[in-house]
């Protein structure tokens, strides 16, 4: 089975440090949320997804926590690997990223590329979309 689109944006979600920089804190979420999807806690994940998410998928963030939850019981070992690809902020408070998302599974890894926005608001980033690009 492979990790689907819509499981990687959760990978990209975690809390920032507030004194540093925009980039730092992009980073840290998208490790953060590396290891809270890989602890299986979809209310870690989703705390640090914008309440007006939306993906090409037609996933909003509550049937992105469903499939969450979902997915989490089906895979009682989740083991990724990320690597951010690039990282831009065009304008302030919107930054825009392409990660690789491998799942290290029984069956061989699987990558996929994503397309990621982040959006700061109130002071701290949150992923508002993620889309799957064609490899």
């Amino acid at each position: 089975m492979k990790f689907p689109v819509h499981v990687f944006v959760l990978i990209f979600l975690a809390s920032c440090a507030a004194k540093s920089s925009d980039e730092e804190q992009v980073r840290e979420l998208i490790t953060g949320v590396e290891d809270a999807a890989e602890a299986r806690d979809t209310s870690d994940v989703l705390e640090f997804v914008a309440d007006d998410y939306a993906d090409s998928g037609g996933l909003d963030k509550t049937q992105l926590r469903n499939f969450l939850r979902g997915y989490f019981l089906a895979h009682p070992k989740l083991e990724l690997l990320v690597s951010i690809q690039s990282l831009e902020f065009p304008v302030d408070g919107l930054a825009q990223a392409e990660i690789t998302v491998r799942t290290i599974e029984l069956g061989g890894p699987d990558a996929q590329r994503l397309k990621v926005e982040f959006r700061r608001a109130g002071g701290e980033w949150r992923v508002v979309r993620a889309d799957r690009i064609a490899q």
